[in-house]
């Protein structure tokens, strides 16, 4: 006769079990057996999609799983997305619980009347305290490595640990000076048009890599255009207030880990050094083969310095 088994409706598992599954009466070939708890499953396949509200703000979130580990928050730079860090989080799913953030104007987050660090902060206060998270570890590249410095510096118990993404108080000069890049049309024909596009302007990621993160950069117009998925007000909106991002800097007592691209144009090494010796606790590594978006130009060597950083 063939083995078959069934699952019952689960029981409440108590005290006992610390809230770690529940009972599950399982009945094999028509006999009942002893209870068995079943584990919540710890990782998801997919992130589970989250919209908070934050001072009437819409903030879209994408939350991996991992409840029970240290929560670990991710933010993406200018004109970037929660989805930019898809590959990353994956790498780090077994081990925190990760989340990551479209901030104002950005993904599937609504624009906003402003866009700048002080701003930034409230939102990320906003989510910090609807998550229920005394603290976290705080990842950022960029623009969102800025915004995470301001909030470590201001709201010092809700930071564990800090890593800084190729970013700093001054922004090199080279930045101004470095050629445009490839001219944008107004709408994209296709994906692979925007994959394209985004492989000539760095091939490091490779195409393939562009291929799957267009796809989640782009947005479909009601005419059918496809466009970026960033709001335009992000770049006629955005300001950068007299801000001392040096004695912010300073004043950040978390454990900082300062990631700077080889070929940065945006972060100069001289000043990324300074940043690692003037943080109390500081640390600077240099990741080559890397421009700015380090974790999608060499994602092993981001993975391996975050290892080595966050212990795990």
């Amino acid at each position: 006769m063939k083995s078959e088994s069934a699952t019952l409706p689960p029981v409440d598992a108590g005290s006992e079990n610390g809230g770690a599954g529940r009972l599950y009466w399982i009945e094999v070939t028509g006999v009942v057996m002893a209870p068995v708890i079943l584990q919540f499953v710890m990782n998801r396949l997919r992130p589970l999609e989250r919209d908070l509200t934050v001072d009437g703000l819409r903030l879209h979130l994408l939350d991996w799983g991992g409840e029970g580990r240290t929560p670990l928050l991710l933010l993406h730079g200018f004109t970037g997305h929660a989805h930019a860090w898809d590959t990353l989080a994956i790498a780090l799913q077994p081990h925190f619980h990760v989340l990551a953030l479209d901030q104002r104007g950005h993904g599937d987050s609504a624009p906003a009347d402003a866009y700048h660090a002080i701003v930034a902060f409230d939102d990320l206060s906003g989510v910090v305290d609807q998550l229920g998270f005394p603290s976290l570890v705080f990842v950022g590249l960029s623009m969102g490595g800025r915004n995470a410095m301001y909030f470590a510096a201001k709201r010092p118990a809700a930071v564990q640990k800090l890593v800084i993404l190729d970013i700093g108080p001054e922004i090199s000069a080279r930045a101004s000076a470095a050629p445009a890049g490839p001219p944008e049309p107004e709408t994209w024909e296709s994906i692979e048009q925007a994959a394209q596009h985004l492989y000539r302007g760095n091939p490091y990621p490779g195409i393939h890599y562009y291929r799957w993160v267009a796809s989640h950069s782009l947005r479909e117009r009601s005419d059918g255009a496809l466009v970026w998925k960033w709001d335009p007000s992000v770049t006629t909106r955005r300001t950068n207030p007299d801000l001392d991002w040096w004695a912010l800097l300073r004043s950040i007592q978390a454990p900082t880990l300062v990631l700077r691209g080889a070929e940065s144009m945006i972060l100069d090494r001289d000043v990324a050094e300074r940043m690692a010796k003037e943080l109390p606790r500081g640390r600077f590594v240099e990741i080559p083969r890397a421009v700015h978006t380090l974790h999608e130009d060499n994602p092993d060597a981001v993975v391996a310095a975050l290892k080595d950083f966050l212990g795990f």
